[in-house]
């Protein structure tokens, strides 16, 4: 029975002292003067260098790059920060296009939209212009009392000036009202025009993949 359980005890620590050998691992790396060494441990000069991690069988089941400078570390970081801006961005697009395909049934829908927008826009625009006429006019009128007055050699008075003044300064911001409107008008127009574009793209996309499935 004693040289039973000796026999037992000596399995048990060869089989332990077999997987201690099978989960010990070697490193290989390279110094700066191009020498290869080979360790149970990596020193600390070496820390930063690239290295491979060997097994028992000398087979290499790891790798670790060289630690990487301060500059490569600014390149990588400018790397990850624009990959995570274009996730973003394909994110918004995914998104914008979704809206697009859900607010509109077909094409004929999204035109009947961006139209009455159009109109709404165009009526507008006109009673801009209408105002603008309206006050030249009046300030024309004006104008041509004081000019009147002047001729004959009276003193413009105070009243008339001051409506002129109010006349010219209400042109200006009628026309710059426009001016705005009109610039609307364009975003609109280029935004329909882009609208439209992408939409007819979807659903060309979409009829492609359900021929395909």
């Amino acid at each position: 029975m004693r040289l039973l359980t000796l026999a037992i005890a000596a399995v048990v620590l060869m089989s332990a002292g077999f997987a201690d050998a099978q989960q010990k691992r070697l490193y290989r790396w390279t110094d700066k003067d191009g020498k290869v060494h080979y360790s149970d441990h990596v020193p600390p000069e070496a820390i930063e260098n690239a290295r491979s991690e060997i097994n028992q069988r000398g087979l290499k089941v790891g790798e670790v790059g060289r630690a990487l400078t301060a500059e490569e570390k600014a390149v990588a970081a400018a790397a990850q920060r624009a990959a995570a801006e274009q996730r973003k961005l394909e994110e918004d697009q995914a998104k914008r296009d979704n809206i697009l395909l859900s607010s509109y049934g077909s094409v004929a829908e999204l035109d009947r939209a961006y139209a009455e927008r159009f109109d709404l826009l165009e009526q507008s625009l006109e009673s801009a212009r209408a105002g603008i006429r309206s006050q030249e006019k009046s300030l024309a009128e004006l104008l041509a009392h004081a000019a009147g007055l002047q001729r004959q050699n009276k003193k413009v008075p105070d009243n008339i000036r001051q409506s002129i003044e109010l006349a010219q300064r209400q042109v200006t911001q009628q026309r710059d009202y426009l001016a705005s409107r009109e610039a609307e008008k364009a975003e609109v127009d280029k935004e329909y025009s882009e609208t439209r574009e992408r939409y007819l793209s979807l659903q060309a996309e979409a009829a492609q993949q359900a021929a395909q499935n």
